[in-house]
Parts: structure tokens; C-alpha cells; sequence
């Protein structure tokens, strides 16, 4: 577990003591996780930095000993649901590695830079930035899905190599093939591929977001996109590594 994980969770373990001063919680996570109180203080002020925890003083009198260290409501939320939460890059992040360790890395780069940009409160470029990263692994599988369907991918292969076609319409023909063959999708794939939701917001952030067009990207949005995302680039990346091990089959 991260030290962070392992703040957070302290943060909200009932009766756990989250007193301000040092022999109180920084002793008893350093203890915990095993590092240094000085690593535990950059952390623990780090979560503060990003709106995860807070010190309370509330009647709590002059003394610093009294004061508590708190999660705050982002925090509980990132510590308690096990959701994915773009107001905790890090374990967002770490957790989709551990999710699947064949995310491509560059769509994972630009993950991170969406996840910092939202936590910046830049939500145009948050959601620009997670385009791209849709983009690349929804390229991933749309090479994968040429090689190993063959002739019948003709229109997906000329959409791929021409790069001039928009990011639209080659998820339009990736989009059609798997509709037209979901012989060839396992079970587990081809359950609620959610699909549309990948559409509208490849169209949103590439098509609308990507250019000077006007357009503004709310909290609500670009919050609901990095909820999703971590879903549909690990779902995106199974199908691609699936039909990159399976062998042209010419009678589809």
C-alpha cells in the first residue's frame, strides 16, 4: 500500500488518532507504513494541497495538540468507495496499472496530464488531454482489429493508414466490426462495451474541446469523462490485446 492509501485510510478509521501534534498521527502511519515522519508530513501536506485532508480547529482550543487532522470530503470519497476519483491522480493512477499493466504507456501520459489539469481546474485541457489518451488506445485496437480480421477490415485498415480520416470515423469502423462479428468477442469483452459513451467523448474533446470553436467543458463534465475513462481504456486495451493474439480467420 502507498503512503498515501495509507493516510487516507487512517484519516477515516473510526477512533483513529488524528491529532495535529507529532507524536500522534504522523508517529503512528511512519510506524505503519514504515518510512520516515518527514515522509509522512510531505505527504499528508500534499493531500492537503489537493483538497484530500485538512486540519481542524474547531473548538478545539489554542493548543495544537487538539487540533485533528481530517479527510475531507473529496478524501472519505477517494479512501472509502473504491471508485475511480480524478481528485486523487496518484491512486487513480496506480490503481489502473494494477488493473491492467497493458495500458498503452503513452495513453496513460496523457492521462495523467488530464488528471492534473482537472485537479488545476483546466477543464478544456483536462478533457483535450484525455481525448488523446482515448485516442491511442482506441488506435491500439483498431491496428490490432486490421491485422486479425484481414480483408474484411479493408475500410478500417485505409482509415487507419490515411491520416487525414478524423479519430471519429475510424472508431465509426472499428465500431461496425465489432458490431458485425461479436462471434469473435469473448463474453467478458463484449459485455457493455459502452461504446457510445467512448463516441461522444472522443467527439467532445477532440472534435469540439481540440479546436478554438468556443466551446467550455463544466466540472460535471470533465469530472463524469475521468470517472469512465479508466473503464474504457482497460476495455479498449483487452479487446486490442485479444484480437492481437487471435489468428486471421478468413471465412469471417
Amino acid at each position: 500500500m502507498e503512503l498515501r492509501e495509507h493516510i487516507l485510510g487512517y484519516l477515516v478509521t473510526p477512533g483513529a488518532d488524528t491529532r495535529f501534534g507529532d507524536p500522534y498521527l504522523l508517529r503512528h502511519v511512519a510506524v505503519q507504513a514504515s518510512r520516515p515522519q518527514h515522509e509522512v508530513a510531505e505527504a499528508l501536506w500534499g493531500l492537503v494541497g489537493e483538497g484530500m485532508a485538512y486540519i481542524d480547529k474547531v473548538g478545539q482550543g489554542a493548543s495544537t495538540d487538539n487540533w485533528r487532522w481530517r479527510a475531507s470530503a473529496r478524501g472519505i470519497k477517494a479512501a472509502t468507495t473504491g471508485r475511480w476519483e480524478p481528485h486523487d491522480p496518484d491512486g487513480y493512477l496506480r490503481r489502473l496499472r494494477r488493473a491492467e499493466p497493458g495500458v498503452d504507456a503513452f495513453a496513460l501520459v496523457y492521462l495523467e496530464e488530464a488528471l492534473r489539469a482537472f485537479n488545476a481546474q483546466c477543464f478544456l485541457a483536462s478533457s483535450v488531454m484525455l481525448g488523446v489518451a482515448s485516442e491511442r488506445v482506441v488506435n491500439e485496437l483498431a491496428l490490432s482489429m486490421a491485422q486479425s480480421f484481414g480483408p474484411s477490415a479493408e475500410k478500417l485498415r485505409k482509415a487507419v493508414e490515411n491520416p487525414r480520416t478524423s479519430q471519429n470515423a475510424r472508431f465509426d469502423e472499428v465500431r461496425k466490426l465489432l458490431d458485425s462479428h461479436r462471434g469473435r468477442v469473448p463474453e467478458r469483452l463484449a459485455d457493455s462495451l459502452s461504446l457510445d459513451a467512448v463516441t461522444d467523448l472522443l467527439r467532445l474533446t477532440r472534435n469540439d474541446a481540440g479546436h478554438p470553436t468556443g466551446t467550455e467543458i463544466d466540472y460535471d463534465t470533465a469530472y463524469t469523462h475521468l470517472q469512465m475513462a479508466a473503464a474504457y481504456l482497460m476495455k479498449m486495451t483487452r479487446l486490442a490485446h485479444h484480437f492481437a493474439r487471435s489468428p486471421h480467420d478468413a471465412h469471417v
